[in-house]
């Protein structure tokens, strides 16, 4: 009986080991030599919200030079705001080091990925906006994962290098000023202190092209990656080529700016925003300010309900907008069918003064309602839109939320002449999209 006992309890402990490490992760990885610098693997590492996105935390295991694997005990995962993590929120990433996110993982074509991967049955990470699978693509599902290009990879054969690297770059006519930035800063963009990321305008060509130089100082150059902005503002970033350089790549060109900075041209832009009833705080993330959450500004409440913020010495940027200042940046607006609101552009000075209109919140907080899909007859006619039914108040937005025509009526509203595109009706509090082709 003693033995039969003995067995029983060393029974259960193993499936209670079994079942405690049960996430198993299989990943494909890179390995090609003649491409040492992004497309060789040495080791994989895997971060995400299950450790606290800490990339020196967990390693995986080599099976052999393409493939390496590694077994998560998801009894020991924390809390993703709040929200313990599970198999079905879990997001992560691969590196290809510790320690550093200058290893991550990148887009065959270098790019960066657009969004984390998720580990959810049946669901392929094609990580494409549009869900289908192209050449920006980076497959797997359920923890079996591909890398197709690691941002750098770690090779812990070669010892850092620490250096000063004078780097010179052939940008587009027209440029005024240039901006560095890269892991020697730890991608701090060009909102850092001037003197840490302006270049040094060195010579104008013939045909009108323009010469910057800086000296920077790397702690590895193994590892230094760079990209430039002509301002002050991630706005400016370089549009052509995508991705980033690296060492010993010291002689970039810049061919084409998404915009060109000019500090004679600035001023001050007001967005003023329209939310759901019952939101108690409203918060502005964008370029203006490096893209960074934890310095996310908060805009001020008016006695009207409306929110306000303020941007000076501005050309532009671009921008979202949360009811919550959160890590996860789960709380922005959505349209009326809860799809994510891109990036809202505003430029100086036609846009001076910005008004915008949220119609929902992807995550809710007390009191805020839920989208709710207008009912009324709404269509496309002869390049306007006409809403029937309508009790108090109707409005028509762009896509990115900015109000352009508003009317407090009763019966059939028809809208002034559009152009092509989508368009969002706010019609007695409830929405929907509309096409006018």
């Amino acid at each position: 009986m003693k033995r039969i006992f003995t067995f029983a309890i060393a029974l259960m402990s193993f499936f209670a080991i079994a079942s405690a490490a049960n996430v198993t992760f299989n990943v494909t990885v890179p390995f090609d030599a003649t491409k040492p610098t992004t497309h060789m693997t040495y080791e994989c590492w895997i971060v995400g919200n299950f450790n606290g996105w800490n990339n020196n935390l967990n390693k995986l295991t080599k099976v052999d030079d393409t493939h390496y694997t590694i077994t998560l005990d998801d009894s020991t995962w924390g809390l993703d705001n709040g929200v313990q993590v599970t198999t079905a929120n879990l997001q992560y990433k691969y590196c290809s080091g510790g320690g550093d996110w200058a290893y991550v993982e990148k887009y065959a074509n270098g790019d960066e990925m657009k969004a984390n991967r998720a580990y959810a049955l049946g669901v392929t990470n094609t990580h494409s906006t549009d869900g289908v699978v192209d050449d920006t693509s980076v497959p797997g599902t359920n923890g079996n994962d591909v890398v197709l290009r690691w941002a750098t990879t770690f090779n812990p054969n070669v010892e850092p290098v620490p250096m000063n690297v004078t780097i010179d770059v052939l940008t587009p006519a027209g440029t005024i000023e240039c901006y560095i930035v890269g892991t020697f800063n730890s991608w701090a963009g060009p909102t850092a202190p001037v003197d840490s990321v302006k270049m040094v305008k060195i010579a104008t060509n013939t045909d009108g092209t323009v010469i910057f130089e800086k000296t920077i100082f790397t702690a590895d150059a193994n590892k230094l990656a760079y990209h430039f902005c002509s301002g002050p503002d991630w706005s400016y970033e370089q549009k052509t080529p995508t991705g980033d350089y690296k060492y010993p790549e010291v002689n970039p060109v810049v061919t084409e700016w998404k915009k060109i900075y000019d500090p004679s041209k600035l001023g001050t832009i007001v967005v003023n925003v329209t939310v759901p009833a019952g939101t108690p705080e409203v918060w502005a993330v964008g370029s203006f300010q490096g893209w960074s959450m934890d310095n996310a500004v908060a805009c001020t409440k008016n006695t009207d309900g409306t929110f306000t913020f303020t941007v000076n010495f501005t050309g532009g940027f671009e921008y979202k907008l949360f009811n919550k200042k959160d890590a996860s940046w789960g709380f922005h607006a959505v349209d009326a069918l809860g799809v994510a609101i891109p990036n809202t552009l505003v430029e100086y000075p036609a846009n001076a003064v910005s008004n915008v209109t949220v119609v929902a919140w992807k995550q809710n907080l007390s009191a805020v309602p839920v989208v709710q899909a207008a009912n009324n007859v709404i269509y496309s006619l002869n390049s306007t839109i006409v809403v029937e039914g309508v009790n108090a108040e109707v409005g028509v937005f762009d896509i990115a939320g900015r109000s352009i025509q508003t009317q407090k009526m009763t019966g059939t509203f028809t809208s002034k002449a559009l152009n092509s595109g989508l368009y969002i009706i706010r019609v007695d509090g409830a929405t929907r999209k509309v096409a006018v082709k």
